[in-house]
């Protein structure tokens, strides 16, 4: 499978199943696109007695695109443990906030690290961590400015993770710590949501005013 995986027919395929993705919405890793392509030409191989080679024919790059859509669904058992995908950021902008304002989405995205960690959710874990790594490099880009420019895409992304994290919280019995002993966490567990929903709107009200300021700078 090593040299299936150089030729041009597998790397076609894989650069036609990775465009198939982005018309779904979604940035997925290309050694994850790989690894699919690869497993399914396996499955086929076998299946039909026949080289790899040959396999690569009876592959359809929208169908490989369409499983990794499916296993990669919020509402899809094992979902929670499946990396390197990412909605697609469709708006370029960037927003410009005062930096204090930045621990906000900082705060609330490493509360929901520690859920999704403590409730074995990985997959929340990988993006929510990239986000706020990419909010610090925002923050300290220009150590001399007042404020920090934040892409879009990555409010969105912020404000949607934490949303689900609260829901979680409400509706799975996530716990800060599912330990089975009672020390506190209840309480926590119960404030908690509410105070994620609002660090949420507030990043979505910071991402309205970038876009009524830079359409007034573009006006």
């Amino acid at each position: 499978m090593a040299d299936i995986r150089n030729t041009k027919a597998f790397k076609a395929l894989a650069t036609q199943t990775e465009a198939e993705l982005l018309t779904r919405g979604l940035d997925v890793v290309s050694v994850a696109v790989t690894n699919v392509l690869a497993h399914n030409v396996t499955m086929v191989a076998d299946r039909l007695g026949i080289q790899p080679r040959s396999a690569l024919r009876y592959i359809e790059p929208s169908a490989v695109a369409d499983q990794i859509a499916k296993a990669s669904a919020v509402d899809t058992d094992g979902a929670h443990a499946v990396h390197g995908v990412r909605p697609v950021r469709v708006d370029d902008r960037t927003v410009f906030m005062p930096r204090w304002v930045c621990s906000r989405p900082l705060m609330a995205l490493a509360q929901a690290v520690k859920y999704a960690s403590s409730n074995g959710d990985s997959r929340t874990v990988q993006h929510a961590t990239d986000l706020t790594f990419e909010i610090g490099l925002a923050i300290g880009a220009d150590s001399a400015s007042d404020s920090a420019g934040l892409p879009i895409g990555l409010l969105d992304e912020a404000a949607d993770i934490i949303e689900q994290v609260a829901a979680h919280i409400e509706t799975d019995g996530w716990s800060v710590c599912p330990c089975g002993e009672e020390h506190g966490q209840t309480e926590a567990d119960t404030r908690v949501p509410g105070v994620m929903r609002a660090d949420a709107e507030l990043i979505r009200k910071i991402r309205a005013k970038g876009d009524v300021e830079q359409r007034v700078v573009r006006g």
